[in-house]
């Protein structure tokens, strides 16, 4: 067993110098599957209301789900510290598989919302995915690098909303929808081989023991980092999760918004998330060696500040070309906070507890994206449907306020 452990990890130490390095795999892993999940991930809402569904369920639906994902988080952060980051990235991808092939053939409502919860357990791995990013950049270029990533992974997915519109509107929302999901077997299997043989792992072997999950090892981290920068990835958990409040108030309400208030047809809304991707293909990078220049922090609260009112116009929107317009903006103005935040704050985060860390990075984003989202629900359907989007733009500007006064760059970045 040893013996064939040792040629299969000189095997894929060979395929990683092939690639580069541990970002390049993650790209392209990334970029396969994000092209087979960015098919049908753009209509996931008009399909869960085609088949029963209605905008109070849709949020509860990602309410549930990021319950689960939280727990998960919480485990994974620790497994990630003390087994190491590659082998539940890997686990995690081959499961991933199973639920496409599932979604290919849900009729009703109710049974979408049971494999969505059970989907959601894949979520052990993301501490992992996100320390091993960390682990693998030098930290005087790691918001340019992460930004590489994001761009990387999501290039294929610029062409990906164009397939999915085309589909459905060729064959019905439903059926096209189900095609889509079918499709993207075939690139999570891909993506999760490409893991298993060229990911290197990153966590540094250290004699005696190492943290397992428990509350003793909870403490560690406070142990391990100093008052100023304990305070410094505490305000970024929270500024995080009240960022992601405020998206999920409105991500899962643009294209409904869209449709049923401005006119725009799904076809139409595909050509918006394709112009909204190669926008960011583009600029991004730029974006983030600004970001490592003029300082992250700077960047984060231009780009909340600057988003929020693109958000606003959003809801004047009566036609096709006014929505692109706006999303337009919304994305370029948008588009710089999450990879100065990541590269922040693992510019805070000693490697030892870097994915214990960002498990509560994990918790913060996906707790403020379930509780926003439930939220969204509830204001579109009670309220008024413009109401999730100016939500947003007041939990964003307390987000950027928060950040401003509470967020130090450190002057020695960790490693």
């Amino acid at each position: 067993m040893r013996k064939a452990d040792s040629k299969g990890s000189d095997l894929g130490s060979r395929w990683v110098r092939l690639f580069g390095s541990n970002i390049a795999v993650l790209a392209s892993s990334n970029a396969v599957n994000g092209f087979g999940t960015g098919i049908f991930s753009t209509y996931v809402s008009l399909y869960f209301i085609g088949i029963g569904g209605d905008k109070i369920t849709l949020g509860l639906m990602g309410f549930v789900s990021s319950l689960i994902q939280c727990l998960m988080f919480f485990l994974g952060g620790f497994i990630a510290d003390r087994y190491g980051r590659k082998r539940i990235i890997v686990i995690a991808a081959f499961y991933a598989i199973l639920f496409p092939a599932l979604y290919a053939v849900i009729r009703d409502w109710r049974i979408f919302i049971v494999v969505a919860v059970i989907g959601a357990f894949a979520a052990v791995s993301s501490p992992a995915t996100h320390a091993i990013v960390a682990d693998s950049i030098s930290a005087g270029k790691r918001t340019t690098e992460i930004s590489k990533l994001q761009v990387v992974s999501s290039l294929p997915t610029i062409f990906s909303p164009l397939i999915g519109g085309w589909l459905m509107a060729v064959y019905g929302l439903q059926s096209g929808f189900r095609l889509a999901y079918a499709f993207s077997i075939g690139t999570a299997l891909v993506s999760a081989v490409i893991l298993l043989l060229f990911l290197k792992e990153t966590k540094r072997q250290k004699k005696g023991l190492t943290p397992g999950v428990t509350l003793k090892s909870m403490a560690s981290i406070r142990a391990e980092l100093s008052t100023k920068s304990l305070n410094g990835v505490a305000a970024l958990l929270v500024s995080y999760g009240l960022v992601a409040f405020a998206n999920g108030l409105v991500g899962l309400y643009y294209s409904l918004y869209a449709k049923q208030v401005a006119g725009v047809t799904v076809t139409e809304w595909g050509v918006i998330t394709f112009l909204q991707l190669l926008l960011i293909t583009l600029l991004k990078v730029p974006g983030g060696r600004a970001s490592d220049r003029f300082g992250k922090k700077k960047v984060m609260i231009i780009s909340i500040v600057a988003c929020t009112p693109c958000v606003v116009l959003f809801t004047f929107s009566h036609s096709f070309i006014e929505a692109a317009i706006t999303i337009m903006l919304l994305t370029f103005t948008g588009m710089y906070y999450a990879p100065s935040h990541e590269a922040l704050q693992a510019d805070l985060t000693p490697r030892e507890i870097r994915g214990r860390v960002t498990s509560f990075w994990d918790i913060s984003s996906t707790l403020g994206a379930a509780l926003g989202a439930l939220s969204g629900g509830f204001l579109f359907q009670t309220i008024s449907p413009a109401a999730p989007f100016y939500g947003f733009a007041l939990v964003e500007i307390a987000a950027a306020l928060l950040i401003l006064v509470a967020v130090k760059e450190p002057e020695q970045p960790e490693d």
